[in-house]
């Protein structure tokens, strides 16, 4: 087609332009081209701050270290770029200790320095409950000296190298509150053109030399201070220096292992080196050998010319030193050898069997498993002077141990069998008393940790979660309206601002690979291990957890259970093992009736049924018939309360209630106060005010509620108090309802109430209410009058509050829900107002149950004392029937389920009116469709193969619906379509194929829910048949996109839009693109097609089409070839921004001009720590978190109120992208530059604001300024670091500006005081937590 070149005027700037000669004569009829000139729209200013909600599960390295002290079995276990520290507790489960993800740079590599320090004698308990396992031939264990406990260095360092070129030494010290803080020791790698230093890295076995070796030409050999030294430098107070010396080496050729061999007993003196060079024709052995006595400059003076190598030794996958007579093992794809006493001339390798080498079903590919990984089982010192043992891993989760002795090669073989997970370079042995036990990791599935005992096959005991590969993820995004204005959403929660949905939205991605393959949801919350799942007969109200008075310590405890008519008592031992229910006649308590409240102090228990009071001791009992006391037999009970010896009741008699006030002395109990009640009492505390015990009501009277204060004993300190809740405009808490747009008596009646503490003269009230609130009203209880209350939503049915001190803090609470639990901590008080900071979730887990769903809890209750092999958070949790005593952990983090398919998912979506997750999973290279349901996990699919007679349609079962099943097919695209052309309306489900011989398969499937079954327990259907299947052979389908009317596919280059005609598809639009397209979407009645090679082209595919040709209308493309993954829109006309993302960890945000045929301009970019796969949107947060997130503080809206943006990565990680304004920006980069100063937020890797060319004012060029780093400025948050970061003068000015501009609630209004910047730290702060809030 012929062209011209002309020259256009856009920017103020004339530019050359290339168009066609139908661009020239064609009439424009587009609304931006009038008579006159007009100025053209300008691009937005535009930042994006990047978060990580979820790290990546990838585990490169399980190595075994002490980094606290010889008391802790710990083990690191590292990724690409985060150490995360456990303990293997006595129950072998790994229990987190702390974790640390702030490099700045990617790990390459990691060892240990120094030895680990373990207690003399096989099998015996010891203080720090170190004890080592013995093998036959095992003699007593030498005394390897235990650390003196005034000398806090560890026994052991992790020392890590960094990809920008770094060694770390770390280890852990004693924090604040419990916890342990990572000190370290950074030192630079010389040389700046070197190849990958790390690449590989070896330590020897005396931890006095370091080997650091680049991928080819070069290594640098580190001899380090001995621990001794270090242990004496740290003692002093003085910075930690374990280099003392350093040498370089050059070597000829690719470097492909290094590794230190094993000395004799007798000469530990001597360094043996081993290196395999490879040359384009030869590989070469190299041993060097040295005294560590001897000057390492002379030892690497010149290069050694090394052995060569046989053809089948060339390029083992693995060598590893023994222990004895110098030897190693080296192991190829086919040949297994020993190789002893290399010093004494050319390596003589003898070739041995190991056994069983038949693949599992976790192999992946056609050729042999490899070999991938070793680990060596802790032993006593004298058993490695003449024996050595191995476990030898295999991809595919094999392990084999190897016995070596000092006489002879290979004296045992065995095949320990197959662990259901694949095994990468993650794989270690860790020290427990009854057995080894391993620790396994891959790159495709969870691994695990495994008990092994002599002669037995490894035994699962433990789950290390691991959800990677992840290359498709979708949000169950109910409340999001379709392209054609359709909704499926049924319920929303609105404050009068905010809105969002009922239950939030939920995460589910593709994972894992083959027979590991699942559909991960990802959950993010508090994580409760579940030690005892069991069902009783009959639902439970609550439950109470009491001692087994005048029986041993070790037996356990009892379960006080309320149930609908009447109570219970099991017996729990103290390992959980064992449960029994108690008969009424051998317990002293009432079981008739249903029991409103117990409690246990100072070595008694009281219990409060709807008919009796009873005190039990471990000495003698009494009970009381209530009707007696009160002298009412035809009272009723409704709720009570216990505070030591004091009684509350709430009873209703007549036609009123009233509380009744009791006390406890010597088993008699006697009636003190009575309190007329002008209303409802909806539930009872016994709480201490002012020193005072008081009772806290609920009362509903006149349609509201009212907290009611009564003074058991009247004193001028405290009165009674009545407290109609409202919220009042000048009474909220920052991101709670404000002002008039939320009713004033929307509370619904108390259901519970907690006490927090006191604070500066005032009390901490909360309580849950019916309607869902939990309220927290702070009171001053000298003038009562003067209260506040701030409001959390956490859902529509009632909320119950219970207190948290199981999780050491005694200002948190427990909170059930919506039958969830969530959990309330860090109860905050500064100028924004009164509120918890933080609320998650807590989600039961079952080790044995990857899948099980999150029970329905509706009460909880602590344990008083802690269990054998148990931490000490321990809950007891009831949903209807079921009984969950379960183990609380104290940090959020991801809680994962897993919905395993049998094969490798990858492609998912949800349909909202199937109510159901739709995935394409490829089991054995065969894809397959199927629904699942999201709730349960349940695999919901019933295939179908339609046939035509007589007219009529008949449908058999099928295992692969049509154009499914067959082999050499991929697929390559799955989406729905809602078909909307003349009276014909549906539903469908659309999945491109691609087929061998470059050929396409396009499906179009309908889908629909089976009829109700009449039985009861069956698990719906969804019935499923091919409609249409098109072959395409004008090549491979690359992506698909719908629309109302038709179907557009990119096949090869070209964009068709297929449309369906007299019952058959026909091309009616196409478009030649310069590359093909990854990702397609209609937007704004616009193809947004996203090539591969060529960044986005936007084209109108609804226009006319021009005289002789088929062709679309090319509106927008960009002047930059960038290659892209994925996309998402993120803006909206005027401000049309779509981001995309590319294979090399970059995120580009592209603005669309109103004009057409201006190009896409870019206004910002990001780098990220792995490439997003798939963007998503919806509506994550928990409910209460929800309201809070309505833009402000410079937030620009990015698609529907209340929604997030999420990212997906192959490595399992999830981010988060929020859009921000130019003051938003400007703050938060400024924080984020003055941050890299830092060594408290930056260790490893920090700036020096001293420099000459150091300016931290943010700057707009080049594009990738406009991100902002939201993992630093979560670690400013942290660790309180703003005070820090503004201590110089110029700064804080600087700060103060940028913090007005964002300052809509007016905080910084009133008159400022002489050197006071806390409002200014408080906004700083309250604007951090607003854009780090959690978001799943």
């Amino acid at each position: 087609m012929a062209s011209l070149q002309t020259y256009v005027l856009e920017n103020d700037q004339w530019v050359a332009r290339t168009i066609s000669a139908d661009e020239v004569i064609r009439e424009d009829g587009s609304s931006h081209r009038k008579a006159g000139r007009q100025s053209p729209s300008k691009p937005p200013t535009c930042g994006l701050l990047t978060r990580t909600i979820v790290d990546s599960p990838v585990t490169r390295w399980v190595l075994p270290v002490q980094l606290r002290s010889a008391r802790y079995n710990d083990v690191a276990l590292i990724g690409d770029h985060s150490v995360q520290i456990c303990e293997l507790s006595r129950d072998r489960q790994l229990q987190e200790v702390v974790k640390e993800k702030n490099f700045g740079s990617r790990i390459r590599n990691a060892v240990v320095m120094g030895s680990p320090q373990y207690s003399r004698g096989a099998g015996d308990a010891t203080t720090d409950g170190a004890h080592v396992k013995a093998e036959d031939s095992d003699t007593d264990m030498i005394d390897s000296g235990l650390p003196d406990p005034s000398e806090p260095l560890p026994p052991q360092l992790l020392v890590l190298v960094l990809e920008r070129g770094d060694l770390v030494f770390l280890f852990l010290r004693r924090g604040l509150y419990r916890s342990w803080d990572f000190v370290s020791s950074t030192h630079h790698v010389p040389g700046q053109r070197l190849v990958c230093p790390g690449f590989h890295m070896a330590i020897d076995p005396s931890s006095n030399f370091l080997a650091l070796a680049c991928s080819e030409n070069f290594f640098i050999m580190y001899h380090l201070e001995s621990m001794e030294t270090l242990r004496v430098q740290y003692s002093l107070g003085l910075p930690l220096q374990p280099i003392k010396e350093r040498v370089a080496r050059a070597v000829r050729g690719i470097i492909h292992k290094i590794e230190f061999l094993h000395p004799h007993p007798e000469n530990r003196g001597q360094v043996i080196l081993l290196v395999i060079i490879i040359q384009p024709d030869f590989s070469r052995l190299v041993v060097y050998e040295w005294d560590r006595s001897l000057n390492l400059t002379d030892v690497f003076l010149e290069e050694k010319p090394g052995h060569l190598l046989d053809v089948e030794y060339r390029m083992p996958l693995l060598v590893v030193p023994l222990k004895v007579r110098n030897a190693f093992l080296i192991i190829t794809e086919r040949i297994t050898a020993s190789c002893s006493d290399i010093l004494g001339g050319p390596p003589v390798f003898f070739q041995f069997d190991l056994a069983s080498r038949d693949d599992t079903e976790l192999h992946h590919g056609s050729r042999e498993p490899l070999w991938t990984a070793w680990t060596r089982p802790i032993r006593h010192p004298p058993y490695h002077d003449k024996k050595d043992v191995i476990y030898l891993a295999r991809e595919d989760g094999l392990i084999n141990f190897l016995e070596c002795g000092d006489e002879s090669e290979i004296e045992t073989s065995v095949s320990m069998g197959s662990v259901d997970c694949n095994i990468d370079t993650a794989f270690a042995s860790l020290f427990h008393p009854f057995g080894d036990v391993l620790m396994t990791g891959g790159d495709s599935g969870p691994g695990a940790v495994w008990n092994v005992e002599a002669r037995q096959s490894p035994q699962r005991i433990g789950s290390i979660p691991n959800w990677s590969p992840t290359v498709d993820f979708v949000v169950t995004n109910d409340s999001t309206k379709d392209e054609h204005g359709e909704s499926f959403a049924t319920t929303y929660l609105t404050d009068g601002r905010n809105s969002a949905p009922l239950q939030p939205e939920s995460v589910f991605a593709c994972s894992g690979r083959g027979v590991m393959g699942a559909i991960t949801e990802f959950r993010h919350g508090i994580q409760a291990r579940i030690g005892l799942d069991l069902t009783y007969s009959s639902n439970i109200r609550q439950c109470w957890a009491i001692s087994t008075f005048g029986e041993a310590a070790d037996d356990g405890f009892f379960l006080l259970l309320a149930i609908p008519n009447g109570s219970a008592i099991l017996h729990l031992s103290g390992d959980l093992s064992e449960v029994s229910e108690k008969d009424h006649d051998t317990i002293p308590y009432d079981l008739s009736s249903t029991t409103l409240a117990a409690q246990e102090a100072s070595g008694t228990v009281v219990q409060i049924t709807t008919n009796y009071i009873t005190v039990v001791t471990s000495t003698a009992c009494s009970q009381h018939l209530i009707g007696e006391i009160i002298r009412d037999h035809a009272a009723v009970v409704t709720d009570a309360a216990i505070q030591g010896s004091t009684i509350a009741l709430a009873i209703y008699s007549g036609s009123g209630f009233k509380i009744m006030v009791f006390t406890i002395d010597d088993f008699e109990v006697s009636l003190q106060r009575v309190f007329d009640i002008g209303g409802e009492v909806t539930c009872l505390a016994i709480e201490r005010l002012a020193g005072n015990l008081v009772v806290l009501a609920g009362l509903r009277q006149g349609g509201g509620s009212t907290l009611a204060i009564y003074p058991i004993v009247s004193t001028p300190q405290v009165s009674m108090v009545l407290i109609p809740l409202e919220l009042q405009p000048a009474a909220i808490a920052a991101g709670t309802n404000k002002g008039n747009d939320v009713d004033k008596d929307a509370f619904g009646a108390l259901t519970s109430i907690v006490l927090l503490s006191e604070l500066s003269g005032k009390a901490i009230v909360v309580v849950g209410t019916r309607n869902g609130d939990v309220l927290t009203i702070q009171l001053d209880y000298l003038q009562p009058g003067n209260h506040e209350i701030s409001r959390d939503r956490l859902g529509i049915s009632p909320s119950h509050v219970f207190s948290g001190s199981v999780v050491g803090d005694p200002n948190s609470l427990l909170v059930c829900s919506d039958a969830e639990l969530a959990i309330m901590t860090n109860y905050t008080t500064d100028c924004f107002g009164k509120r918890f900071e933080d609320i998650r979730r807590v989600w039961p887990t079952d080790g044995d149950r990857p899948s099980m769903a999150s029970p329905l809890i509706n009460s909880v209750a602590t344990l008083r004392r802690s269990l054998i092999e148990y931490g000490e958070s321990m809950l007891v949790m009831i949903a209807g029937p079921r009984i969950m005593v379960a183990e609380l952990q104290r940090r959020p983090k991801l809680v994962p389920r897993y919905f395993p398919v049998q094969g490798t998912p990858v492609k998912i979506i949800y349909s909202p009116k199937l109510e159901a997750l739709i995935a394409v999973v490829s089991k054995n290279g065969l894809p397959s469709l199927h629904f699942l349901d999201p709730a349960t996990g349940h695999d919901l699919s019933q295939p179908l193969e339609r046939k035509k007679l007589n007219e009529t349609y008949t449908y058999y079962d099928v295992d692969y619906i049509t154009g499914l099943g067959n082999v050499d097919t991929r697929a390559m695209s799955l989406t729905t379509w809602s078909y909307r052309c003349g009276g014909v309306h549906g539903d469908w489900i659309v999945v491109a194929l691609r087929r061998k011989d470059n050929e396409g398969l396009l499906l179009i499937i309908s889908a629909e829910p089976e009829n109700a079954s009449t039985q009861t327990n069956m698990t719906r259907r969804i019935r499923f048949w091919t409609k249409f299947d098109r072959k395409i052979r004008d090549g491979t389908i690359w992506s698909v996109a719908t629309d109302e009317h038709g179907v557009f596919l990119c096949v090869g280059n070209y964009v068709q839009y297929h449309i369906i005609e007299h019952g058959k598809f026909r091309v009616v639009r196409q478009h030649e693109l310069p590359s093909p397209a990854s990702w397609m979407q209609v937007v704004n009645g616009r193809l947004n097609a996203l090539t591969t090679k060529h960044s986005l082209v936007v084209l109108d595919y609804r226009s006319e089409p021009l005289p002789g040709g088929e062709q679309m209308v090319e509106l927008h493309t960009d002047d930059t070839c960038r290659n892209s993954l994925h996309s998402i829109e993120v803006g909206s006309p005027p401000s049309a921004i779509t981001m995309l993302s590319d294979p090399m960890c970059g995120v580009h945000g592209l603005w669309t001009p109103s004009e057409n045929e201006r190009p896409l301009q870019l206004i910002f970019r990001a780098e990220l720590q792995a490439s997003v796969k798939r963007f998503a949107r919806g509506h994550t947060r928990a409910s209460w978190g929800s309201f809070k997130n309505r833009p402000r503080y410079g937030c620009i809206k990015s698609g529907l109120a209340g929604s997030d943006i999420l990212g997906l990565t192959i490595d399992g990680s999830l981010q988060h992208f929020t859009l921000l304004n130019e003051n938003a920006w400007r703050l938060l980069k400024f924080i984020q530059n003055l941050a890299t100063t830092s060594r408290t937020i930056c260790p490893y890797v920090s700036l020096d604001k001293n420099a000459d060319d150091f300016d931290p004012e943010p700057r707009f060029d080049p594009k990738l300024n406009m991100q902002v780093n939201g993992d630093m400025l979560q670690r400013c948050l942290d660790k309180r670091a703003l005070e820090e970061l503004m201590s110089e003068p110029h700064y804080m000015r600087r700060f103060r500006e940028l913090l007005e501009a964002l300052d809509e609630d007016r905080h910084l209004s009133s008159p400022p005081v002489a050197n006071d910047d806390t409002p200014y730290y408080e906004l700083a702060y309250s604007i951090l937590k607003y854009y780090l809030a959690p978001v799943l």
